[in-house]
Formats: structure tokens, C-alpha cells, sequence
């Protein structure tokens, strides 16, 4: 499965392409001749994602919210993150915005509670994750997603989660889950990118 983006970068936004630095290093120029991701649904278990955004435009599928402390809907953001991995992934440039690396994919967003949000306790954010994500994983699966970008993770999974990721990598759906953003520093293993690898000891949520 490829993950790709556009043939051709247009003139008035070569200074936003100068700067993606990050599609150089992974040979996009090379890879947008193979292939844009057309037919491909990535689904962006996030923060939600905002269609608005110009480089977005029409790339948005109507998704699902199971962020049920929350206020909104799938498009509504709550930290940007959600939008910005969408725009990472299927961004097309437009209004001068930035390029994905799969512009021909479409973005189903579904949106879930972030442990770094900032709402509440640690512990009430880890028992929110474990009772949100899951069914959202598995939402993605039933909807096609053949793709599933979940780019947040919490230090204490569950058996709900664990069977979420195998229910969707049963279905055919590649998972792909954050492993955290301090790796020099020894980050603790963070779920469900660890169920993947430890799938038969994953320790339970905080009381």
C-alpha cells in the first residue's frame, strides 16, 4: 500500500513545497509518478479535522465523532493536530497551503478524545481514550478505511483496544499508531502502536 501524493507541484505554491523538507527525505518526487493513493480512504483517528482548511477542500469524507466529552463534531478541532495529519497525509496545496504525500486518498475523520488535550486527570484521560478509541478503530475498519493513522497513544491500554487493532487488521486495514515523541528519552510504550508487538500483556487503565 502506497501512500502517495501529486505528480506535479503548481508554480504559486513552490515556496510551501521548498520548505517540506520531509517529502524530499521520503523520495515523494519519485513516488507521485507511481501513484496519488486515488480509490485509497485514510482514516485519521484524531482531534478531529477541520474540511475547511484550504488544502483540504474536498478531501474530507463525512466520518464520525466519539469524542463524547466533547463538544462538536468530527470537523470540529479541538488542538489542530487532527487537521494538520490530514494535510500530512492528503494535503493538495490549494489556497497556497501545504502538499500531503497522498492527494489522491480521501480523509475519513474521527474524531476521539487526546490524552495531551488538557482536560481532566490523567487518569480519567486514559479511561476516556480506552472507551473512545476502540470503537472509533473499529468504525474505521467497517467504513473502508484501508489505512488507519491514530498519531496519539496512551501509557495504559485495555483488551478493548487490543482487539480493536486486531478486528481492523483482520478487516485488511493497515494500522499505523503513535510511539511518542521522546524516544531519546526513553518514552514509555504507548498504546495501541504496542498492541501491535505486545498484544498478549497490555496492562489495564488506572482506577
Amino acid at each position: 500500500m502506497l501512500l502517495v501524493g501529486i505528480a506535479s507541484v503548481p508554480a504559486h505554491a513552490e515556496g510551501v513545497r521548498d520548505r517540506q523538507w520531509h517529502l524530499d527525505a521520503m523520495g515523494a518526487e519519485e513516488i507521485w509518478q507511481i501513484s496519488t493513493g486515488k480509490g485509497v480512504t485514510v482514516a485519521v483517528i484524531d482531534s478531529g479535522v477541520s474540511k475547511s482548511n484550504p488544502e483540504l477542500r474536498g478531501q474530507v469524507l463525512a466520518g464520525k465523532d466519539f469524542a463524547t466529552n466533547l463538544s462538536g463534531d468530527q470537523f470540529t478541532e479541538y488542538t489542530g493536530h487532527g487537521t494538520g495529519m490530514a494535510a500530512l497525509i492528503a494535503g493538495t496545496g490549494a489556497g497556497s497551503g501545504a502538499f500531503g504525500l497522498a492527494t489522491g486518498a480521501k480523509i475519513l475523520p474521527v474524531r476521539v478524545p487526546r490524552l495531551d488535550a488538557g482536560k481532566g486527570t490523567l487518569a480519567q484521560s486514559e479511561k476516556d481514550f480506552n472507551r473512545d478509541v476502540p470503537p472509533a478503530i473499529r468504525y474505521a475498519a467497517d467504513a473502508g478505511a484501508k489505512v488507519i493513522n491514530v498519531s496519539l497513544g496512551s501509557t495504559a491500554g485495555s483488551q478493548a483496544l487490543t482487539d480493536s487493532v486486531k478486528y481492523a487488521l483482520d478487516k485488511g486495514a493497515l494500522v499505523f499508531a503513535g510511539v511518542g515523541n521522546s524516544g531519546d528519552k526513553g518514552n514509555r510504550l504507548e498504546y495501541p502502536a504496542a498492541t501491535l508487538v505486545r498484544s498478549a500483556s497490555v496492562p489495564s487503565t488506572r482506577s
